[in-house]
């Protein structure tokens, strides 16, 4: 069958038409659109770093931005980025819990003598160390929200210590999370020491040891978060 000239020129045509469109795509770069995102709880530089991943700065002819000011965070970007980013908002831009800290000091030590009140953490500790006993001096729970910064006395009139801790910042995914806290122990007479740790939520974690005890001996300190409200 033959086709009539004027269909050939229509086709050619169409095909021009859809070339210099693409062409046009190419040189110019996908559709960017503009939306501004209120935020509640998150701070604007946490959002900017959680958001960072989905604006192509670096995109020819279409670079994405962004900006934070006042907790309001503005990007341009294509829909799809957007869409993505206001899924990732929604899921991390909310209200951060009380944290409640459990501290345990814990003396190692040259007993065999097995201590029922720390059962849950000596075997843990037996794999770090190498002490033949260990036994709880003392506990403290504390409770507290981000910025919070907690201090609390353990242990006898004779042997107290001070257990510090900065709750420095939280964070939420579903039903889990993170804090990372600044905690240490110190003593007027027997020394210090203090570190930052990140713990998961119903966690127990080791944030650290020193011999600071009369005679030698080894002061171990524990903790566990558990988020209590938010």
């Amino acid at each position: 069958m033959n086709t009539p000239k004027w269909a050939l020129a229509l086709l050619v045509l169409f095909a021009a038409a859809g070339l210099l469109g693409a062409m046009r795509y190419l040189a110019s770069g996908p559709e960017l659109e503009t939306q501004t995102f209120e935020l509640q709880y998150l701070p604007d530089w946490e959002a900017s770093q959680l958001v960072e991943p989905y604006v192509f700065g670096d995109r020819p002819d279409a670079p994405g931005y962004m900006s934070a000011v006042s907790n309001m965070l503005t990007v341009r970007e294509t829909p799809d980025n957007l869409e993505r980013i206001q899924r990732v908002l929604a899921e991390y831009d909310r209200p951060k819990p009380t944290i409640r800290l459990h501290f345990q000091l814990i003396e190692a030590n040259g007993s065999t003598t097995t201590d029922p009140s720390i059962a849950e953490v000596e075997a843990e500790l037996r794999k770090l160390f190498r002490y033949e006993g260990y036994e709880l001096m003392g506990e403290a729970f504390v409770g507290g929200a981000q910025g919070s910064h907690i201090e609390q006395v353990v242990g006898a009139q004779d042997q107290a210590f001070v257990v510090t801790a900065a709750i420095e910042n939280i964070r939420v995914t579903g039903d889990s999370g993170t804090v990372q806290i600044r905690a240490g122990v110190r003593s007027p007479n027997w020394g210090a020491f203090e570190t930052t740790v990140n713990a998961r939520f119903n966690q127990t974690l080791v944030v650290g040891n020193a011999q600071i005890m009369r005679g030698g001996g080894t002061l171990i300190l524990t903790v566990r978060p558990e988020a209590v409200g938010g």
